[in-house]
């Protein structure tokens, strides 16, 4: 427990720290000759993008960066989307630094920072949208987390709060949350498995770790480069590195073959089926593949 509270108290000073600039540790970005950086900013340290979402199987995407909230399609200027979050305490626009996950064309779920300091605290907690982003209402854990990954499987909400150090599981829709601590690194990225709801898979910049029992225990699957991370089907785990190689494992994510390689840094994996997922890079360009990550084809460029 002691060693709990002091990871919970060194991840809060680190994050504190870095606030203004997302509460990131990765370094890099891409090759600076071919990235864009009208949606990010790359004199700011990471993560420079926060989440990606597609739309109607692709026709257009939300996008979060660490320059805002935007919607984006290809051949049109990036739609911004401009938010309010609202709890008692006041309300502050919101937009950078912001996760976020789809529940239905209105119905968005969300974590991260408020624009302004000041009255909201730093760390926004577990938010609800339901008019696609423009206002949010805070849910739970109000100046508390921050949570950089959220997904939902098995009728549950996972996130990875970056400040407890911590997966969180809620069962009622982000009201209450069980804490299973991971290890000492900062994880990158996380997937569950479709079929089986203790079995997990996180990222660090270094190292990919499993759990079977829901988070209580992990273990070092093997070295990874920042690893981005989907599990669309059964056993079928995609994996793109920092250095742009693909891979896909067809056992769960016990070993991994190498199938082909994105032209930029990966930050978010949207996987749809064992052949077809999204890869946004770190301006913000999105990239498709349909043969399980041998080409890929750009679906957008800033």
């Amino acid at each position: 427990m002691a060693a709990q509270v002091r990871r919970s108290l060194i991840a809060l000073a680190a994050c504190a720290a870095g606030f203004a600039a997302g509460c990131g540790a990765e370094e890099g970005g891409g090759d600076p000759a071919t990235r864009s950086d009208k949606l990010v900013d790359f004199t700011q340290k990471p993560p420079f993008v926060n989440a990606m979402v597609p739309e109607n199987g692709g026709e257009s995407f939300l996008l979060t960066t660490n320059r805002g909230f935007f919607r984006v399609r290809d051949g049109k200027e990036p739609e911004r989307i401009r938010g309010t979050v609202k709890d008692e305490q006041g309300s502050s626009p919101v937009g950078t630094f912001l996760e976020i996950d789809r529940l239905s064309d209105t119905e968005l779920v969300g974590s991260g920072h408020p624009d302004k300091e000041r009255p909201l605290p730093p760390y926004l907690g577990f938010m609800r949208s339901t008019d696609a982003g423009k206002t949010w209402k805070v849910v739970s854990r109000l100046g508390e987390a921050d949570l950089h990954q959220i997904r939902r499987e098995h009728g549950k909400i996972y996130a990875f709060d970056a400040v407890l150090g911590a997966i969180l599981i809620s069962e009622n829709g982000g009201k209450d949350w069980t804490e299973r601590f991971t290890p000492r690194e900062l994880v990158l990225d996380f997937v569950v498995d479709p079929e089986d709801p203790d079995r997990l898979l996180a990222s660090t910049e270094e190292t990919l770790y499993r759990t079977t029992d829901g988070g209580n225990g992990w273990r070092p699957a093997m070295q990874v480069k920042a690893a981005r991370l989907d599990w669309p089907e059964k056993d079928v785990v995609m994996r793109a590195d920092k250095d742009g190689t693909f891979f896909v494992s067809t056992n769960g994510g016990e070993s991994f073959r190498r199938t082909g390689r994105l032209p930029g840094e990966p930050y978010k994996v949207s996987a749809e089926s064992t052949e077809k997922a999204f890869v946004a890079l770190s301006d913000g360009s999105i990239y498709e593949t349909t043969d399980g990550g041998k080409s890929f084809e750009r679906r957008y460029r800033p």
